[in-house]
């Protein structure tokens, strides 16, 4: 299991506020949901690992809003969450299933062709929009239109043959 410490404020996810600096993020696999104790565990190589959803907190599974009970074992995972004493407070829970998430800078966004393309290493890489796909800038539903270059952003795709299909970007911190 892989933290990455927040730097700077994590912005909006998904229509989520915005989360504090001090906000760690994990990925992983789930073991088991309890929607009861509003808890999730992942499996971890030595010892599994809690978190227990905060009243407020965000549940999303393929970059849809979703519900704790929509989580399955073996979805793949990425948790917000705070520490707080011995209990890891989670603020959001993103599930992928059927998707997968890109992160990177805008390049370039061709809204005509509903397309955003994020700049790569060797190569850019461009996704589609889906026909229900949304997009978050700053906590609020937005267009296309607003993404602009140089934004970061967390996309969720689902890959169809040589095209990457974006079901949700959300625009990350913007300034």
């Amino acid at each position: 299991m892989r933290v990455l410490k927040g730097t700077g404020i994590f912005a909006v996810l998904f229509g989520m506020t915005a989360i504090a600096s001090a906000a760690e993020e994990t990925s992983g696999t789930i073991k088991t949901v309890d929607a009861n104790r509003r808890e999730v565990v992942i499996k971890g190589v030595v010892k599994d690992t809690v978190y227990e959803l905060n009243k407020d907190a965000t549940v999303w599974l393929d970059g849809a809003a979703a519900k704790l009970t929509d989580l399955k074992a073996d979805d793949r995972v990425v948790v917000i969450y705070d520490k707080k004493g011995d209990h890891l407070m989670a603020a959001q829970v993103r599930g992928l299933r059927e998707c997968q998430e890109a992160r990177g800078t805008v390049s370039d966004v061709v809204a005509d062709k509903k397309e955003v393309v994020l700049k790569g290493t060797v190569k850019n890489t461009t996704y589609e929009m889906g026909k229900s796909a949304t997009v978050w800038i700053d906590g609020k539903t937005s267009a296309l239109k607003n993404v602009r270059a140089g934004d970061d952003v967390i996309v969720t795709y689902q890959r169809r043959g040589d095209h990457m299909i974006a079901n949700d970007v959300t625009v990350k911190g913007r300034k």
